[in-house]
């Protein structure tokens, strides 16, 4: 059982973070769909410490032999979904550094073969009125 110190003091804390939360996603330092996922996981949290009892349901329901197994079973989840969308916009923001590369890539050779064209015919158009 959590004493009543403990409960307000983990509901407290998770106030505070999620006021950061929010103060980072208006000064947009951190994107929304990232914030809405650490605000879930703050709300999950702050639930369980206001209801310690439905972890103990639950844990009972599941056949799960303590609820301590649950807490970390349940954080363990949370966190696996919080890094598998981290890792999908990594790997979209990998593919779109590597697109953007190309195209750089393709503007300068196209702006180089311009340059050394200018330049032929500048000698071209030089040599003839010699």
């Amino acid at each position: 059982m959590m004493s009543l110190r403990l409960q307000l003091g983990i509901i407290f804390i998770m106030l505070v973070v999620a006021g950061s939360i929010v103060h980072f996603l208006r000064r947009k330092r951190i994107d929304f769909r990232y914030a809405l996922a650490w605000l879930f996981v703050d709300i999950i949290i702050i639930v369980m410490a206001i209801f310690p009892q439905a972890m103990v349901g639950l844990s009972d329901i599941l056949g799960v032999a303590s609820p301590v197994n649950m807490v970390l079973f349940v954080g363990l989840c949370l966190a696996l979904v919080v890094i598998f969308s981290l890792s999908m916009s990594v790997s979209r923001l990998a593919d779109k550094v590597r697109k953007l590369s190309q195209e750089i890539a393709i503007i300068r050779k196209d702006m180089f073969d311009g340059d050394n064209r200018v330049r032929e015919e500048i000698k071209g158009n030089g040599g003839e009125a010699e």
